[in-house]
């Protein structure tokens, strides 16, 4: 077992220098507990749609962000934007307003990254750890 720590801007760190985002997700910036950031929509009417992201918690599988302060009126199109940006969301995030899920071990085996599994994800004050387990190991290694 390992526990990794890292702050939440870390992690942004980490997504953009991977390029792990959507082409449409732009200036990404941590705010508190909060990832805040603009959907570019390619619309005439609404260009740019302001996000944010806070962490909910992890089911063992995913981790569940919730997606809000997101302006009034787009609230009203969000089935629209969600149709828009469904086919351009990297295979291992899901979107179901409000939530957004990411399927943590499809996220690693996307990156190339094998043999972590992870048991837990915590979030306080604005710091994530990340507690493995070895029960997701490849043990055909010799």
């Amino acid at each position: 077992m390992a526990k990794i720590t890292f702050s939440l801007q870390e992690l942004i760190d980490i997504v953009v220098a991977n390029e792990l985002l959507p082409e449409q997700v732009v200036r990404v910036r941590v705010k508190g507990e909060k990832i805040h950031f603009v959907v570019k929509t390619n619309a005439f009417i609404l260009p740019y749609v302001p996000a944010s992201l806070g962490y909910v918690s992890f089911d063992g599988q995913n981790a569940l962000f919730k997606l809000t302060d997101v302006s009034g009126p787009v609230n009203k199109i969000i089935g629209w934007l969600h149709q828009a940006l469904k086919l351009k969301m990297p295979l291992f995030v899901k979107l179901e307003y409000p939530q957004v899920f990411v399927d943590i071990s499809r996220l690693l085996e996307d990156i190339n990254i094998r043999g972590i599994h992870i048991k837990d994800i915590a979030f306080k004050e604005s710091r994530f750890t990340v507690t493995t387990d070895s029960t997701g190991r490849d043990d055909d290694r010799t």
